[in-house]
Formats: structure tokens, C-alpha cells, sequence
């Protein structure tokens, strides 16, 4: 009948179905793993400026008159 290999995308010589999706899913788990802490350092740069900042949105303000009164 033919002398051709039934499965070439095993073959080394041809291009391998099996690479070509193992690439795939390498490329998406590594642009999951990318997005995905991503959001975390997002969280976590929030959480960092909320301790910054102080409860009172106003505190800084009455500080600042404070301050204003007392000198002069």
C-alpha cells in the first residue's frame, strides 16, 4: 500500500501535534499564572494604601487647622 507513516505528527522531522499543544497550554497556564498575581499585587497594593491612609477621610483637614491655630 503506501510506505508514508500514518502518524507523523509523532515524528521528530515534521512539525509535532503534540508540541504545538503542549506550547498552547504552556503559553495559557503561563498568562493565567500572570493574570492571576497579578490581581493578588493589585490586592495587596490596596490593602497597603488603605493602611496608609488614615479612618478619618477628614483627620488630615483638622489637622491642618490645628496646626494653622496654634501658631497663630
Amino acid at each position: 500500500m503506501s510506505d508514508k507513516d500514518p502518524h507523523w505528527y509523532l515524528d521528530d522531522s515534521k512539525p509535532s501535534l503534540r508540541m504545538w499543544i503542549f506550547s498552547q497550554m504552556a503559553m495559557g497556564a503561563i498568562y493565567a499564572m500572570l493574570v492571576f498575581f497579578g490581581v493578588i499585587l493589585f490586592i495587596f497594593a490596596l490593602i497597603a494604601i488603605s493602611n496608609i491612609l488614615p479612618e478619618d477621610p477628614f483627620a488630615a483637614l483638622e489637622t491642618g487647622t490645628a496646626i494653622a491655630t496654634a501658631l497663630t
